[in-house]
């Protein structure tokens, strides 16, 4: 095989199905093999940032890796925002890049694209990365990327190859892929945290992102049950426990408004079991939070154990094959008798509900709105922009990976082109972007990949003309005093129609809804800009 061949067939050994991508002279050979293999889907992008945020998009809504394929030079660092974004927020996203010929690798000689150093570019924000260094080498270090990606805490990969390598030819050896195995926690400690559970009289689990990704969530509702345990997720963690379960406490807690509430809470819990969660600034108010003394912590990344809070016991290893473990022996030992917690839990949340609704109104209802037009499998993929941001706290989220936010990195122009990505993975699904004008800009240009590749979905822009949450601060503490957050925008309307898209304007709450639902049927992408009447609702 030639070293693109190589490449093609290890991907398609791995599974992988997609990959999102921008053509560049370096990796023309790749783009050739490509051609003849119709296993895998090519979709193109306008940006190559927007390959790997499509990328991220299709890992969160599945849980499989999303692979993007670029150029060297700057195709290649055109992506290192995004795959900042995967990192920061553990998403299992391969980057395949190309390199300059291997002779002139690192020389400074001048060649087409040559960049100082591009493997270390990406060091920063990869787990791993590698320059292949032969066309027998391409099969293992496929296998590596992927067996890094999903045996230990999920972080994006970068593999670069050498254009060279491309079209030489070798005899290659394609092995079949493992059954990837992830370690399970130390079998002491896991009895020593059985017994304080099992003992525990008010015990309350806080739910990660790690929950979703070891696909733990239907033991995790066994598990809130058997202990009548209240569920707290993080952003990265909703939809770990079905948020109308009557244990569930959603991920309104650390919001400001609440905070305290949620504080007095905690107070009178006599142990947290907390699952794959960094306990980051955004989930704990940045650490103002107090936790319970008797905190049991489980994460497959050591370095999160006791990184944030003090942890009683901290235990390494996946989530589902170190809580299972403790679950069986829960089951076999027993709990005694519990008292029942879920009216309890209904009394918070109301008393939560009645205050978000005294001071988030607009902002809550608009959310409300759009989770009524929306099926309970739903993907809403969120930007970085005022209404996410309510709905991280207030939308209801029933299934795991349906409800993806850039909570790592706060990537602002993630949400179109990852919703792109989820669409891509759940085309039979309903999957809605919601987007500030000033986010949607820096990726609107993938209005033109949707309409190309029949990516038919919402995307929902709250306009305000400008970075609407950057503008209240100046409002608020600096007087006024704007600067750099006013915006002239275009005619969404028009822009969506150019595209070959179907446009949609809202002004009042009561036409968002229906808007929706119409969009969602719509057999083009469809861009509804929320204006006027509606967009002074959503302020303070």
């Amino acid at each position: 095989m030639t070293g693109a061949q190589a490449l093609v067939h290890s991907l398609a050994a791995e599974g992988v199905e997609v990959v999102f991508g921008l053509p560049g002279v370096h990796a023309i050979p790749i783009y050739d093999t490509l051609y003849d293999y119709q296993e895998i889907r090519y979709i193109g992008v306008r940006h190559e940032q927007a390959a790997a945020y499509m990328a991220d998009g299709y890992s969160r809504s599945t849980g499989r890796v999303g692979v993007c394929l670029t150029t060297t030079g700057p195709g290649a660092a055109n992506t290192v925002t995004a795959m900042a974004e995967a990192y920061s927020s553990s998403v299992p996203v391969l980057q395949l890049c190309t390199q300059i010929h291997s002779s002139l690798v690192d020389r400074a000689k001048g060649a087409l694209h040559d960049t100082k150093d591009q493997l270390g570019l990406f060091r920063a924000v990869t787990g791993w990365n590698k320059r292949i260094e032969s066309v027998a080498d391409v099969p293992n270090s496929i296998r590596e990327a992927f067996d890094k990606m999903q045996t230990e805490r999920p972080r994006p990969v970068q593999l670069e190859i050498p254009v060279d390598l491309l079209t030489f030819e070798a005899d290659v050896e394609l092995p079949q892929p493992p059954s990837y195995q992830r370690p399970g926690g130390d079998e002491a400690l896991v009895r020593q945290a059985t017994e304080w559970l099992r003992t525990s009289h008010a015990p309350i689990i806080w739910a990660g992102g790690g929950v979703i990704t070891s696909q733990f969530t239907d033991e995790l509702v066994e598990l809130a049950e058997l202990l009548q345990a209240p569920v707290l997720t993080t952003f990265m963690g909703k939809g770990a426990i079905p948020e109308d379960h009557p244990l569930s406490l959603g991920n309104w807690a650390t919001a400001g408004d609440t905070r305290d509430i949620l504080q007095e809470f905690l107070d009178n819990c006599d142990l947290m079991l907390a699952l794959g969660s960094r306990f980051s600034a955004l989930s704990t108010g940045e650490w103002a939070l107090r936790l319970p003394e008797r905190l049991i912590q489980i994460d497959i990344d050591p370095s999160e154990i006791g990184k944030n809070y003090p942890t009683a016991i901290g235990i390494t290893g996946d989530i589902k094959k170190t809580v299972q473990a403790i679950l069986a022996q829960l089951r076999e030992a027993g709990t005694g008798e519990r008292i029942p917690r879920a009216e309890e839990v209904t009394a918070l949340r109301s008393v939560v509900y009645e205050i978000l609704a005294a001071t988030q109104g607009g902002r809550l209802q608009v959310v409300e709105a759009i989770r009524e037009a929306l099926s309970r499998e739903a993907i809403l993929v969120n930007d970085m922009t005022i209404v996410a941001y309510a709905a991280s706290r207030h939308f209801r989220v029933y299934q795991p990976r349906t409800f993806l936010y850039p909570s790592g990195f706060g990537s602002l122009g993630f949400g179109f082109p990852a919703a792109l990505g989820a669409k891509v993975a759940w085309p039979q699904r309903q999957v809605v972007a919601i987007c500030g004008d000033g986010g949607f800009m820096m990726t609107c240009q993938e209005l033109a990949t949707a309409v190309q590749y029949e990516i038919n979905l919402p995307v929902i822009i709250f306009n305000d003309h400008g970075y609407g949450a950057l503008r209240e601060i100046q409002d608020i503490e600096y007087s006024g005093r704007r600067i750099g957050v006013d915006l002239t925008e275009p005619d969404f309307v028009r822009f969506a129609e150019a595209f070959g898209a179907t446009g949609i304007r809202v002004e009042q709450l009561n036409e968002l809804g229906p808007a929706l639902s119409k969009a969602l049927s719509s057999p083009k992408p469809t861009l509804i800009e929320v204006v006027g009447p509606l967009i002074e609702f959503l302020s303070y």
